[in-house]
């Protein structure tokens, strides 16, 4: 009671802000309960460090195959290297929680502007942090989440409010989202072309578009589009997502993250059946739909379904609308300090401790770390060495200065996008015995084989060992190495 007579007396508005804040961070660390770097991490802190010590790369580095390559998400890559060089796990959990704040802030923010309600917007932030919680891993995408809630914010402050300020700001989001995760700008300027219909009126059936001034949007909107080429490697880092998703069924049925949304697993069932209340709920209940909603919820949907690491852009797309079924509310600053608002304080303090022990203590090194002591106790020189690996284990080895057959940048292993050779196409020949196993050794001369046990390789591997012979092994990998005698 005396922090709440304190407060009156200093005309303090305490703000569910506050409360959202908590929240975010108390989620948060829930989901780093579990943190550890994603496989994609080692790869892009590699190629983040090259840049810092070298230059912007052209070839792939650390890859035995000499073909082209453009580090479209180099300020990312150099970005994890400094903070991981400095602070290690300390510093990327930091990261992330800091981006994630920023992210739901923004969003909140949004949910706000359209609806004026308060608790709306916080329960309904609250759903989309939990959902996008899934996705907040060390990787480039969490720039691009980033950068496109503030962009939703600035569109409908725009047009919200009919201030050209707010435009302003689009040529930086552009500038930064090439340069952190550029495979994205297109995708973000895709995700404007609604903003871009809706400007228009007309009316066809019962879609009516109001319309809103166009100039400032078209001019704000070419502005971001040529902000596209302030990058290091101009026009290729604005086509590259082109260059690189082709069409390729072999490749996107072979990566997790690029497999369409289906029933068989526990977690796309969850994500259909969000994306289906939100359109039984966005045709059914929401009275105010403006054409710019519903255009984004059929995009964004659509790409969702199409592959699962573009559902987080149907979370932030299409669910941000549905805070206009709450009503506009009065404001209403006595209820905010409820008798339990101190309780719960103290709940998310003692969490948060908990939380943090379990965080620093949870083991963040790849299964293969031990293999990569063994060969640094072996080789003299590791840039003579060619070390096979699969598409999942390049990443770290290449990390500690090993050059691999594969790693995680499986784009740049499409002759789509190399111009020389469908890298990809052949390692699934040779697990697929379309290939056989022991003319691919002979084309590569390995030094070292770090292969799975229970990969099609790893049990022909262990027949025949062929020309190699067994050094190291547990229940997952077996290292072989090249018998010169």
């Amino acid at each position: 009671m005396k922090l709440k007579r304190i407060i009156q007396k200093l005309n303090l508005k305490p703000l569910p802000n506050y409360q959202l804040v908590y929240l975010i961070v108390l989620l948060g660390f829930f989901r780093l309960l579990g943190f550890k770097y994603d496989n994609d991490f080692w790869f892009t802190i590699n190629q983040g460090r090259y840049v810092l010590e070298h230059s912007f790369p052209t070839i792939a580095i650390n890859s035995i195959h000499n073909i082209n390559f453009i580090f479209q998400s180099w300020g990312t890559g150099t970005l994890f290297y400094i903070i991981y060089n400095i602070f290690e796990l300390y510093g990327m959990a930091f990261l992330l929680i800091i981006v994630s704040l920023l992210t739901m802030f923004f969003f909140y923010k949004l949910c706000f502007l359209i609806s004026n309600n308060k608790r709306g917007a916080l329960l309904n932030t609250i759903i989309v942090m939990v959902l996008y919680s899934f996705f907040v891993v060390t990787r480039p995408h969490i720039f691009t989440v980033l950068n496109l809630v503030i962009m939703l914010y600035l569109l409908e402050s725009y047009v919200r409010k009919n201030n050209v300020k707010y435009l302003f700001w689009l040529p930086l989001i552009g500038v930064l989202q090439i340069n952190m995760h550029g495979i994205y700008f297109i995708i973000l300027f895709i995700i404007t072309i609604p903003y871009v219909i809706n400007s228009f009126r007309f009316k066809i059936f019962n879609i009516e578009s109001k319309g809103y001034k166009k100039k400032p949007l078209f001019i704000a909107l070419f502005c971001m589009l040529l902000t596209g080429f302030i990058n290091p490697y101009g026009y290729k880092t604005v086509i590259y997502g082109f260059m690189t998703y082709q069409s390729n069924s072999l490749f996107n049925n072979s990566i997790e993250e690029l497999l369409a949304l289906n029933f068989h697993n526990l977690t796309d069932k969850l994500f259909i059946i969000v994306i289906i209340t939100t359109y039984v709920l966005h045709f059914s209940k929401l009275k105010e739909k403006p054409v710019r909603y519903t255009l984004l919820l059929l995009g964004t949907s659509y790409l969702a379904f199409d592959a699962l690491k573009s559902f987080y852009l149907f979370l932030f797309c299409s669910l941000f609308p549905l805070v206009l079924l709450f009503k506009k509310e009065k404001n209403d600053y006595d209820k905010v300090y409820s008798k339990n608002y101190h309780l719960f304080h103290l709940m998310f303090t003692i969490v948060l401790c908990i939380s943090c022990l379990f965080v620093i203590n949870k083991p963040t090194n790849p299964d293969i770390v031990t293999f990569i002591d063994y060969l640094d106790k072996e080789v003299t020189n590791k840039e003579e060495i060619k070390l096979f690996t699969d598409y999942i284990d390049g990443s770290y080895a290449e990390y500690r200065g090993y050059n691999c057959y594969l790693d995680p940048r499986g784009e740049i292993f499409l002759i789509s996008y190399n111009k020389k050779e469908d890298i990809f196409e052949e390692y699934d020949k040779v697990l697929n015995f379309k290939i056989n196993y022991k003319d691919f050794i002979d084309k590569y001369h390995f030094d070292y084989m770090l292969v799975r046990n229970e990969s099609e390789l790893g049990y022909l591997m262990k027949s025949d060992a062929y020309k190699y012979i067994n050094v190291k092994e547990d229940k997952i990998h077996t290292l072989y190495k090249l018998n010169k005698e």
